[in-house]
């Protein structure tokens, strides 16, 4: 939603109009009040959020792929702010802020994946997903949160072993706070 920054009080007469003014007066003043707000608007300017999530999933299986390989994930469920490429597996951060990463594996049967999430090629949170030899399919899931610059690049990678994923139930997803 985009709001002017400063509304004047002869916009219009209209009772519900200046009911909306006055809370919304009201609603911003304490939001700076409380530190929600660092500033005021300023007069003719527009505030906007940039929306920025996307989900994904493997299109296919993936079999033994290789140290310091990279997943890439397919099938886009959504991808507002347009930061996943699935051609390459990579979300390049489109506005700074702090993000929530989440992915879901699921390994083959009896197989192992250990991943974890790579910021511009730096491994920052892991996930250890291993049967222990069990010869079952295991689901593992992991979430962190990582404050990026924008244009930092972000995916999953293989910091251990081959890796075996089963693809329906392999997923990564991420969103702007």
């Amino acid at each position: 939603m985009v709001l002017p920054g400063t509304l004047s009080d002869n916009v219009s007469t209209k009772p519900g109009l200046k009911i909306f003014r006055d809370e919304y007066k009201s609603v911003t003043a304490a939001c700076l009040d409380l530190g929600f707000a660092k500033k005021a608007c300023n007069a003719g300017s527009y505030t906007e959020k940039i929306i920025v999530a996307f989900d994904v999933r493997l299109k296919n299986f993936v079999n033994n792929l290789s140290q310091n390989g990279r997943v890439v994930f397919a099938t886009v469920d959504l991808n507002e702010g347009k930061g996943y490429d699935p051609s390459n597996g990579i979300f390049t951060v489109p506005a700074a802020g702090m993000y929530v990463f989440d992915w879901t594996i699921m390994t083959q049967k009896g197989k192992l994946a250990h991943t974890s999430l790579v910021v511009n090629g730096k491994f920052k949170s892991f996930n250890h997903c291993d049967d222990g030899a069990s010869g079952t399919y295991v689901s593992c899931s992991k979430m962190t949160v990582v404050k990026l610059k924008q244009g930092d690049k972000v995916w999953i990678g293989v910091f251990s072993s081959p890796a075996n994923m089963y693809n329906t139930y392999t997923s990564f997803s991420g969103y702007k706070l």
